[in-house]
């Protein structure tokens, strides 16, 4: 058995412990966050039963979209650059990093020059933290409004990231946020295409399901630490 096998199954496992753990009975979907690792790693989780994979950057989403011979859900998680939209929105199935409101209308615009609809996540920043991209919580009934015009988008969820090294307070505090902000967005749309709450990744997920999240992100505990720039 491979190394990232062993780590997938121990991750799978965690999972449905935290899944039992969760007051919540969500359904939660594993995404494998392959970047700056190599397409043979990405590669070997699909054939390990992987179905969904994230990338960060849209250079090294492109790469491995353009070799990868399987079929497999794409999602881009990383900050989306005004100028790198067009790209995305020829590959991703699912954006989750849209964070600012101009972002939100580039994807509607690229998206509609191609007759596609794009799916995407809402991007907020529930920690405050200024390192982070992300929404600002108190702009939500502006970001829905504006959210509500896009023809080209549709609005599948919420995302949002907890500060690296958080005390498990501070973890519960910030995703039980998103989780409610999560159901005040339902509210927004039609039934059942808000669906998505992306919560968590590799040292905090088990806390985000336990808050209820529906989706995690996971890189380093699937794959391992990989410097960046070494992806092949």
């Amino acid at each position: 058995m491979s190394e990232i096998e062993e780590r997938l199954n121990a991750v799978r496992q965690r999972i449905n412990r935290a899944m039992k753990q969760s007051p919540y009975g969500e359904k939660v979907t594993l995404v494998a966050v392959t970047k700056f690792h190599p397409l043979e790693d990405m590669e070997e989780a699909i054939r390990l039963g992987v179905t969904q994979v994230g990338e960060n950057r849209v250079q090294e989403m492109e790469m491995k979209h353009e070799r990868l011979s399987v079929p497999v859900t794409w999602h881009l998680q990383g900050h989306l650059q005004k100028n790198k939209v067009k790209k995305a929105v020829a590959m991703a199935d699912l954006i989750q990093s849209v964070d600012s409101l101009d972002i939100l209308r580039e994807i509607d615009k690229r998206a509609g020059q191609i007759g596609k609809v794009q799916d995407i996540l809402l991007e907020f920043n529930i920690s405050g933290e200024e390192s982070k991209y992300g929404l600002a919580p108190k702009d939500f009934d502006e970001v829905v409004a504006q959210a509500q015009v896009c023809e080209h988008v549709r609005v599948k969820g919420l995302m949002c990231m907890a500060p690296e090294g958080a005390a498990e307070k501070e973890l519960h505090a910030i995703f039980h946020q998103g989780r409610r902000m999560w159901e005040k967005l339902q509210t927004h749309f039609p039934v059942n295409q808000v669906s998505i709450l992306s919560m968590g990744m590799s040292e905090d997920f088990e806390t985000a399901i336990e808050e209820g999240a529906t989706m995690v992100r996971i890189g380093t505990a699937i794959f391992g630490i990989r410097q960046k720039g070494e992806a092949k």
